[in-house]
């Protein structure tokens, strides 16, 4: 029983007419504190490979050094140990081998001259990292491996110049098959309760340094969507031991009560593909099959199929239309679209830290952003200081003006924002032309899966909930899913 579609006739979503809304807990619900993520995943992740496999401890220092080397949605080509930014059609927009940059004739002679990656039809079909040929990183949780193996690449070009092609092939898959060994070992569910692995020791000694407490616009928002004939449930693929110590530092001790139902380890995008049954939970340990689920409980893995009976039976219809919040492409966004037919929030850090252009209308105080003005007269609150800008003396001048909220730091920004791969969404070669276009291969799925995308739930938290949002339509063409507007790489 799939839900009803998210898109209106007109291209727009509201969530007043949604019957649920479903939320990711890490990014969405619980603000990372990124700089610390980073480092501290760092350190784990080096610390396995140099005690545990030997590498160089060189690989240990200077992770500072390398913050412009990090990069979300990069992908790694294993054996031949280059990293590549991927564009919508395949064609290699930027690539390294090891953290060295190749020049275009380097890529051209690896991957022909049209410079075509041969696994850009696998990753698409899938979203998976369903291959030891290739691994994608989609998220902040991994990213610091990549940077690791990249280093490694570096290092056995170093040591090894004398061995043949396939022979340093063999080194480059052994580093990161290691490599991600020390991702498995870092974030493996068991390791929580067990004290091991280094980060979960770290964050249960005290989760308040990794993430956020949701502010009370936040906490009001979410009590605000509990109303009659709806339903608010939880869905994270995290174990209920190591969600709820972060939980607790979100929404405090009674974070139950925030949610209808409670779902921990989802085993996302598995959750809508698999068929796992749901268990019960026991002392944050799983224990027989639940068949039937209960309003306010937690439960563990499941399915699509089971929670939709249970949604249809709570609320009396089935033809349900449920909007889900998540930050993550190939875990939230895309098999929530592409399999329930759920309507799909994305929660963007990235528009955070590079600003965007409030446009939408929804952000009091912005209304001539629309237009791209520098409100300098004084008649808009919270512009005071743009008068100090305007070299005219007349009333407003245009110029994009970029909004940052203060949830984002500078040095997350500094982390978050790279000169060396460039955006996210986009790769600009010379000037751009207006209107611009997402052509990297993670703009192209966000268009086609998510409705909108948005900076954080602190921003919708402001908006009504019968507000009308320009949705993606599917079309990756379409920025007016950018909520409160486009972001700076989007604009010209």
């Amino acid at each position: 029983m799939a839900a009803k579609g998210s898109l209106t006739a007109k291209g727009s979503i509201n969530f007043q007419d949604y019957d649920a809304y479903g939320f990711d807990l890490d990014h969405t619900i619980a603000k990372y504190k990124l700089v610390t993520l980073f480092n501290v995943a760092y350190d784990c992740v080096t610390n396995f490979l140099v005690n545990e496999r030997d590498y160089d401890p060189c690989i240990k220092e200077d992770l500072l050094k390398y913050k412009d080397f990090i990069c979300k949605g990069l992908f790694l080509d294993v054996s031949k140990g280059n990293v590549i930014k991927l564009g919508n059609d395949g064609t290699i927009l930027k690539a390294t081998h090891g953290t060295h940059l190749m020049s275009r004739e380097d890529v051209q002679k690896v991957y022909g001259k049209d410079m075509q990656w041969e696994m850009t039809a696998t990753v698409r079909k899938h979203l998976r990292n369903t291959t030891s040929e290739y691994r994608f990183f989609e998220n902040y949780f991994d990213c610091p491996g990549l940077v690791a193996t990249a280093r490694i690449i570096d290092s056995i070009d170093q040591k090894n110049e004398s061995l043949d092609l396939a022979e340093k092939e063999k080194l480059y898959s052994k580093a990161w098959k290691d490599t991600l060994d020390s991702l498995h070992n870092m974030y493996s569910p068991k390791n929580f309760s067990a004290e091991k692995g280094g980060y979960f020791q770290i964050v249960r000694n005290d989760p308040s340094r990794f993430v956020e407490e949701c502010s009370a616009d936040i906490k009001r928002w979410l009590k605000s969507l509990q109303q009659p004939g709806k339903i608010v449930f939880l869905l994270t693929s995290s174990q209920i031991d190591y969600a709820e110590c972060l939980l607790e530092v979100c929404l405090g001790k009674e974070w139950q009560s925030y949610f209808d139902i409670s779902l921990f380890h989802g085993r996302k995008p598995g959750f809508f593909t698999d068929g796992n049954p749901f268990y019960a939970l026991e002392k944050e340990e799983e224990t027989e099959v639940v068949t039937e689920l209960q309003r306010n409980g937690c439960y563990s893995q499941g399915n699509i199929d089971d929670f939709n009976k249970f949604m249809a039976k709570e609320l009396g219809k089935e033809d349900l239309k449920v909007a889900y919040f998540g930050d993550n492409i190939c875990s939230d966004s895309y098999p929530s679209k592409h399999f329930a037919n759920w309507g799909t929030v994305l929660v963007l850090e990235e528009m955070d830290a590079e600003g965007y252009l409030c446009s939408d209308g929804t952000v009091p105080g912005h209304e001539q952003d629309a237009e791209g003005y520098l409100c300098s007269d004084g008649t808009v609150p919270g512009h005071e200081q743009d008068a100090e800008n305007e070299d005219t003396g007349r009333g407003v001048k245009r110029r994009k003006v970029l909004e940052h909220s203060s949830l984002v730091t500078q040095e997350e920004m500094d982390y978050m924002l790279t000169d060396f791969w460039g955006p996210f969404l986009v790769h600009r070669e010379g000037k751009p032309k207006a209107p611009v276009e997402m052509n990297t291969f993670w703009g192209d799925v966000i268009g086609k899966y998510s409705d909108i995308a948005v900076p954080s739930l602190e921003y919708l938290a402001g908006v009504p909930l019968d507000h009308e949002f320009d949705s993606f339509c599917g079309n990756p063409k379409n920025t007016l899913g950018f909520h409160p507007g486009r972001p700076s790489s989007l604009l010209p």
